[in-house]
């Protein structure tokens, strides 16, 4: 049995020997593992899982070409929440089932929304550059910042961590309104959070927290229409995926005044070269971040050990175990 670890570098930087371990406690010490580090090349990819029944990665892209190139494979295993990298539709008509990974870093993931949204409202960033670039102690150096007690945070999507977020926001006196078309009333009551269309949302809204899964309808929610409704020139947090919001259209938000500011911990392109490249990077008021949301110790330990255990368990049939299959697949051990 072979299985496939796949990814770009920078997640590959990691202690690799959890993986490992699992896969050889729960399908035998005579399991094959092969590394591959993508650099763009699709064929190199193809050919890395040619003969491979299972595949882990975290961020790699697996369209319906690349999964159809694998005829043996019997599981993705993601570790990661999203899947939108991954063609499960493809997936499942070969066979192939395809898992993620859930509860692991809501708390974290919560605390970074915050401190984001923090660090924009204080500007904290600009701050940092007076006296670290200019050497200039003065706090008369910008203006337009709101008193958080009298200010509303607009979440887009209260699942889990968007719950989370209304909690530690209402700790510092915000008023909480959500956008979620999924989430029944009596949920958003629990927490005290009102339910609003996303237009109103960006109406009232001071801050804008996206919390939300990338899907065919979500793509480019924040767009230059969403950001012409925007009333109150709000602070924009994104810690979910890249593709929630239109780059050039925050872009022009910024330049013209529009938003006062935007923390974000995902891209579009997150490669270096991407990241480099983007407009979005060098400006006083986007402060960026590695796609680190996620990101403790504890949290990482539990990300590679739940989707490890995915694939194992769908190596080995059990599919009651799985933690969560995106696809309907209904997968059949192949043997330790």
């Amino acid at each position: 049995m072979k299985i496939a670890i796949c990814d770009y570098p920078e997640p590959l930087n990691r202690d690799l020997d959890i993986e490992r371990g699992i896969f050889r406690k729960g399908l035998g010490d005579d399991v094959e593992i092969d590394v591959y580090e993508h650099h763009g090349d699709v064929d190199a990819l193809k050919a890395a899982i040619s003969d491979a029944d299972g595949v882990l990665t975290s961020y790699l892209e697996f369209p319906a070409d690349v999964i159809e190139s694998a005829p043996k494979l019997k599981g993705i295993s993601i570790e990661a929440t999203g899947y939108n990298f991954v063609d499960a539709v493809a997936a499942e008509r070969q066979g192939t089932a395809v898992a993620v990974i859930g509860e692991y870093c809501t708390q974290e993931v919560a605390d970074h929304t915050m401190a984001l949204a923090l660090g924009i409202s204080k500007s904290l960033k600009h701050y940092d550059r007076e006296i670290e670039v200019k050497h200039r102690y003065d706090w008369n150096s910008t203006s337009g910042m709101k008193r958080l007690e009298e200010s509303t945070i607009g979440i887009m999507g209260l699942g889990k961590i968007g719950k989370a977020v209304a909690r530690r926001a209402q700790g510092f006196g915000l008023t909480v309104v959500a956008y979620d078309p999924y989430c029944p009333p009596e949920a958003a009551a629990a927490v005290d959070v009102r339910l609003v269309d996303k237009e109103e949302l960006f109406r009232i809204a001071d801050i804008i927290t996206l919390n939300m899964l990338l899907t065919p309808e979500t793509e480019h929610i924040l767009n230059r229409e969403a950001f012409a409704m925007m009333e109150r020139k709000p602070v924009i947090v994104n810690v979910s995926r890249g593709g929630l919001i239109d780059e050039t259209a925050l872009v022009e938000a910024l330049d013209s005044g529009r938003v006062f500011g935007a923390g974000l911990d995902v891209l579009v392109d997150e490669t270096n070269e991407g990241t480099l490249a983007n407009p979005l990077v060098g400006r006083e008021n986007v402060i960026l971040t590695p796609h680190s949301a996620f990101y403790s110790d504890k949290a990482l330990y539990e990300c590679q050990r739940i989707a490890s255990e995915n694939l194992v368990h769908i190596l080995r049939g059990e599919q009651a175990d799985v933690f969560r299959m995106v696809n309907k697949v209904k997968v059949a051990g192949g043997g330790a």
